[in-house]
């Protein structure tokens, strides 16, 4: 597992002169494939940018191999003195953060990877992977997620984030016929695989998610396509540019943000098959 020596822990420290409120809250989302490999290399470069990054909030998919203690050993790195890991094995969600995580919910019957639930800063926030094989039990895992929310006290500013291995029906037409006959010939060799509704593309996951009244951030600021994987380094002639990573906000937060980006960068490009998802918001 991972180890370092901590030889000193980042503070974040507002510059003089300038308004704490005037300083966005910064949130990252990133499937970092299966704890970075495990490869210390890749771990160090990451917390290296990270750092540079600053936020203050990260949710995360894919830490497997990382215990309870070691997450807050890892986050401790890039200045995040607080940490939860949804489980010890397998493909887990976790959150670290600069302020406390209260609350903290970990949710794993019922659901392929399980999420949890905290409140952060006075922010209601969910951190989820969904299943990545059947659609229906994505559909199944959103709606559940969806009606813990919904207990939330009315006006709660609320952030559901993370992989969720669905499609959004606004980048359906960088999708081809060519994507779509792909697919289908892969569930055709495997039984065990069936994102195809009745073999179409499926939408209905996010779908549920925007009736809800959630908005996708980075929606709310871009028009283009903004593609999650695969990256650079995970690429292949055979792959398809997709968009299953998402920052979903409330009507309380969608007022709030500043910025909404997938960072694209020489370093993202390595770290991981997918690219993070980095969302600004006012105080």
């Amino acid at each position: 597992m991972f180890r370092l020596i901590i030889l000193s822990v980042l503070v974040f420290q507002i510059p003089l002169g300038v308004k704490a409120q005037d300083v966005p809250l910064k949130i990252l989302s990133y499937n970092v494939l299966k704890g970075l490999q495990g490869d210390t290399a890749n771990m160090s470069r990451y917390v290296t940018w990270v750092k540079g990054k600053a936020p203050d909030i990260i949710f995360y998919q894919e830490m497997n191999g990382f215990t309870q203690k070691s997450l807050e050993t890892f986050a401790l790195h890039y200045g995040h003195p607080y940490a939860v890991l949804a489980k010890e094995s397998g493909y887990s969600v976790a959150i670290t953060s600069r302020f406390p995580i209260v609350n903290v919910q970990k949710v794993l019957d019922n659901m392929w990877h399980g999420y949890i639930y905290a409140n952060i800063h006075g922010i209601h926030v969910f951190a989820v992977h969904l299943s990545p094989f059947v659609y229906q039990k994505r559909l199944y895992e959103v709606k559940e997620v969806l009606a813990h929310a919904a207990t939330l006290p009315k006006g709660s500013p609320v952030i559901i984030a993370g992989d969720f291995n669905s499609y959004h029906s606004k980048d359906s037409l960088n999708y081809t016929a060519k994507d779509l006959a792909a697919q289908r010939k892969r569930e055709q060799g495997n039984a065990e695989i069936r994102n195809l509704n009745n073999g179409h593309f499926d939408y209905s996951v996010l779908d549920e998610i925007e009736r809800s009244g959630f908005k996708d951030a980075v929606d709310l600021v871009s028009d283009q396509f903004n593609y999650t994987m695969p990256t650079k380094k995970y690429d292949a002639a055979f792959k398809t540019k997709i968009r299953i990573d998402y920052i979903w906000l409330n009507s309380i937060l969608k007022k709030k943000v500043s910025e909404a980006a997938v960072i694209y960068d020489q370093h993202t490009e390595q770290m991981s098959d997918h690219y993070p998802v980095l969302l600004k918001l006012k105080r």
